[in-house]
């Protein structure tokens, strides 16, 4: 067998099934592997019990490891809003905003996320939002962005995508099966720009981690045939367009990309987009 370099956060259970498989391990391992990297949210391969103590070693020999990005500073708001500073291996970094009151995209869109009620004796965060980075920085130069300063440094692995909302569940120590979280690809970087690792860590985040689609959000500043891409995916979160302006002339100056797909081309995608219930 090749000696392999992987970081195992990021691989679909097929893939670690695969990769086992190599290895001389049984099938059973990988929904044991993939149930602890998503399900379970461990810090270690030697924190799974059901595992046996020689296969960490032994996946380490051939260059196969587990590493989750790591909080390298947070910055705490009045309101609870915190602002997570998170590092991978690499030394890059991107923010992750943790939201406790959620960030009110969702009310009033027909979800079911968008119709709840929180209860009178609700905790600190009964409907908490995470908003997700997609980028080391963007190539898309928003005029009102931030990020558009760095430029683009390169795209975040499915891993990293995860992994950063992984650290972040971890911090609240969050039960996913009693507590609502909902999520927004809204942070750095644009998410179609990123358009595989981005369906590839959607797809984890259903299957692996637990959560539902009608809570996860993407925004795009308008990359018009990732649209039409997204329209037909089998597990797809819910859609949001950056529009910022009402003509394609103050649009252009706040969004360059408009010169490429300008609003008519962005409003035909979306009249073509198609509505799942209660959407």
């Amino acid at each position: 067998m090749k000696k392999q370099s992987a970081n195992i956060l990021g691989l679909s259970y097929q893939e670690l099934k695969c990769l086992l498989e190599e290895l001389g391990q049984p099938e059973f391992r990988a929904r044991q592997v993939f149930h602890a990297l998503y399900k379970e949210r461990v810090a270690t391969l030697e924190d799974v019990s059901t595992l046996p103590k020689s296969l960490p070693p032994e996946m380490g020999k051939r260059g196969i490891f587990f590493s989750s990005p790591t909080i390298e500073r947070k910055f705490v708001s009045v309101d609870g809003t915190i602002r997570y500073l998170i590092a991978f291996d690499d030394g890059q970094s991107v923010e992750t905003v943790w939201m406790p009151e959620g960030d009110g995209g969702e009310a009033g869109d027909g979800s079911v996320a968008g119709e709840e009620e929180l209860p009178a004796n609700r905790k600190s965060f009964d409907r908490a939002t995470i908003c997700v980075s997609s980028q080391v920085g963007c190539a898309v130069n928003c005029q009102f962005c931030m990020t558009a300063l760095l430029g683009l440094k390169r795209n975040l692995s499915a891993g990293e995508i995860v992994g950063q909302i992984i650290t972040v569940l971890n911090d609240h120590h969050v039960d996913m099966e009693r507590q609502r979280i909902n999520l927004v690809f809204m942070g750095q970087g644009e998410p179609f720009n990123n358009y595989e690792n981005f369906i590839k860590a959607v797809n984890l985040l259903v299957e692996g981690v637990g959560f539902a689609e009608s809570r996860m959000t993407v925004s795009t500043s308008g990359i018009v045939p990732r649209i039409y891409d997204l329209a037909k995916e089998k597990v797809r979160p819910k859609l949001a367009i950056s529009l910022n302006a009402s003509n394609d002339e103050q649009r252009t100056k706040l969004i360059p990309i408009n010169k490429k797909w300008n609003i008519a081309a962005l409003l035909e995608a979306a009249r073509a987009f198609p509505l799942r219930t209660r959407e």
